[in-house]
């Protein structure tokens, strides 16, 4: 160390500059946990926003059409109307059975979200899968896109030996099936509000809209679906490097909608059909009443077995979730 002619110090000595620097990196990292709380609870803001805006689209789609929107379209090869409201289950479908047109919820949403440009050059007679209908569906819509989601924006749909069918933009919300039958295998028979050419009443809840699930968390970091609604062919996959222990293929019914299983929500066990939320300790949902509030991935799987049905005759109030 040098010393000018009046004894002081021209400069920090090497120690001195090491012990700045690590009090320096001590104070970043106490502060940046702070830094991300905050930013994920203005995500979590955001979530809640994207619910609501979604919800209260489901219940002027009510207004409109007196019953909520289906989960998603299907017209049979000798028909050119949707099937009657509470139609008896097909045969069970394999990966490559017709599903088209395939438009879903959230597409039929569109003009009560303000939407109505992009509504309007959809073609809902044709498969959601068209060339003609790819720069519609890749339309990334913030509505549909949770901050907190990682992997989404446009992605590459597979069919199930992992070709390329179609390319679209994803979604962060999925529509409730239901619990305990499987979407691809029962898909017109879904106990919750939406299911293959569905059209529920508010009349038809009688659980309670307050205690019944319209719209949930399906993070793109867990699978990858789009917005536009199923395509023929096409498959819902576990994102690679999701938080859970296994990698499952699902058929295309899977796209559009969740269901609540035998697993609790965010479990390591998960699969595409079920809901999953990329906020910690509490996932967002909207209800059919048009409330949306936070459910703990803690709750109680008999709970959201209740929550995801609309007629199961269940009780069950707020505290249980």
């Amino acid at each position: 160390m040098r010393a000018n002619k009046g004894g002081f110090r021209l400069g920090f000595t090497l120690i001195e500059l090491l012990v700045v620097i690590a009090i320096i990196g001590v104070l970043i990292a106490l502060l940046l946990p702070a830094v991300q709380k905050i930013r994920e609870a203005a995500n979590r803001t955001s979530c809640l926003n994207n619910l609501k805006q979604i919800s209260l689209a489901a219940h002027l789609y009510h207004d409109n059409w007196e019953c909520f929107p289906s989960g998603y379209i299907y017209h049979a090869a000798n028909k050119t109307k949707a099937s009657p409201r509470f139609a008896h289950p097909p045969p069970a479908p394999s990966f490559s059975l017709p599903q088209g047109p395939g438009w879903g919820w959230a597409s039929l949403l569109l003009p009560y979200l303000e939407q109505d440009n992009l509504a309007a050059q959809i073609n809902y007679n044709l498969p959601a899968e068209s060339p003609s209908m790819l720069e519609q569906r890749t339309m990334m819509l913030r509505v549909f896109t949770c901050p907190s989601d990682q992997d989404t924006g446009v992605f590459t749909v597979l069919s199930f030996r992992g070709a390329n069918l179609a390319q679209a933009a994803t979604n962060s919300y999925a529509a409730c099936y239901g619990w305990g039958d499987n979407i691809a295998t029962q898909t017109d028979a879904g106990n919750g509000i939406f299911f293959r050419n569905s059209r529920v009443r508010i009349s038809d809840i009688s659980d309670g809209t307050s205690d019944t699930f319209l719209i949930g968390e399906r993070g793109a970091f867990f699978t990858q679906t789009p917005w536009a609604g199923v395509m023929t062919g096409g498959t819902a996959r576990t994102t690679p490097g999701a938080p859970v222990h296994v990698s499952v293929i699902d058929p295309a019914p899977v796209m559009g909608l969740a269901r609540v299983g035998r697993k609790t929500l965010n479990s390591p066990l998960s699969e595409p059909y079920d809901f999953f939320t990329p906020h910690p300790g509490r996932g967002v949902f909207a209800f059919a009443d048009g409330s949306v509030r936070l459910v703990g991935t803690g709750t109680d799987l008999e709970v959201l077995q209740a929550l995801a049905t609309r007629n199961g005759g269940e009780t069950i109030s707020s505290p249980d979730f």
